[in-house]
């Protein structure tokens, strides 16, 4: 899942520098000698606009459809396919009959699949065979745009409930709402759902406009808009990747009990970034992988940065230690009433190895 968010953020940076380059390229063209170029400009504007809706609307969609299937393959990977939720299941099995029927498998949108494989996998499925493999394009299937409706569909089919409205109370979704409206903070109810649905809309009514219009929509955006719509992407994206982390983390790990819950005797103070703990009950080291559940919000995470015992900084805190009590310092805030969970490794479908920040 982190290399479906991280390839998102590659295309946004992109996408961002086109926009950076609009403004100085159009200027280095209108003073060109040859007439023809600086006729050229007229028409420029409404292709840099084309390109940009569609572009986005395009990274946007591809970024939904891989993060639902990676979650499913990933539930999939530690269950049994009829131990998988109903909607799932269901989904898998009526969309890969209707691919197989209706659709041409091996071109357009199904290129690189085959009838064998389609039918394999479901075959493999049915019939209890383990390992097995889910028919990625029957879970990324949709009948409609990307609307606030059909996205919350795709990721309740695989058993995250309600994803939009929980990320509308996301970290980056109010940040961004803050930021944009020039709030000194966020609603505590979170980001509207009118300016959430409203925002979705208008980015796949522009590019419907495109994609049936060709280059002449009638509502241009300007250079100037274009920057806040990537905004809302990413905080968009960000808060889905974050929900869709807490229900991985919930399933693979505080549910089971294969994560170790810290209990809290103090804090989190030092800006929610230091809490005092119990004599732990597995080992402590410095970068271990930390997770915090906070309610409404869902998960931060990072890792320990800081261990203190008796004032005195540590890097390993053995479970037979001889301590009551231990200081630890992580890289993510957190506020009152957090649960603080770790893990003995990393797991690298949400940790990077690279970097040591929480995504959050």
């Amino acid at each position: 899942m982190r290399s479906t968010f991280d390839e998102l953020a590659k295309e946004l940076a992109e996408l961002k520098a086109l926009v950076a380059s609009i403004t100085p390229v159009n200027s280095a063209l209108a003073g060109h000698h040859d007439s023809l170029v600086r006729t050229y400009l007229t028409i420029r504007r409404r292709f840099d606009y084309a390109a940009f809706v569609v572009a986005l609307y395009a990274s946007f969609e591809k970024y939904v459809e891989n993060l639902v299937a990676s979650y499913a393959r990933l539930v999939a990977s530690h269950s049994q396919y009829a131990a998988l939720p109903n909607r799932l299941t269901r989904k898998h099995i009526t969309k890969s009959a209707e691919i197989l029927a209706h659709s041409r498998p091996g071109e357009g949108r199904y290129e690189g699949v085959s009838e064998i494989d389609l039918v394999k996998n479901l075959f493999d499925c049915l019939s209890g065979t383990t390992p097995y493999s889910l028919n990625d394009v029957a879970i990324k299937a949709h009948d409609a745009n990307l609307q606030y409706s059909e996205i919350g569909g795709l990721f309740s089919a695989v058993g995250i409930e309600q994803i939009c409205d929980r990320a509308r109370k996301a970290d980056a979704m109010l940040k961004w709402f803050r930021e944009s409206q020039g709030l000194t903070k966020p609603p505590q109810a979170g980001v509207p759902v009118a300016t959430l649905q409203q925002r979705i809309e208008d980015l796949v009514e522009r590019r419907n406009q495109v994609a049936h219009r060709g280059g002449s929509p009638e509502d241009l955006l300007g250079v100037d808009d274009m920057p806040d719509r990537v905004k809302f992407i990413e905080a968009f994206a960000h808060s889905l990747f974050v929900m869709t982390v807490t229900a991985y983390l919930c399933g693979k790990y505080v549910e089971p009990g294969a994560a170790i819950r810290l209990e809290l005797r103090e804090g989190p103070i030092k800006a929610g970034k230091v809490v005092v703990v119990d004599k732990p009950q597995q080992r402590l080291y410095v970068t271990q992988p930390i997770f915090g559940l906070i309610a409404g919000t869902g998960v931060r995470w990072g890792r320990i940065i800081d261990l203190k015992v008796n004032d005195a900084s540590v890097s390993i805190v053995e479970e037979n230690a001889d301590v009551a009590t231990v200081g630890v310092r992580i890289d993510f805030k957190c506020p009152k009433g957090v649960k603080l969970f770790v893990l003995e490794s990393e797991d690298e479908v949400v940790w990077s190895p690279t970097t040591v920040t929480a995504h959050a």
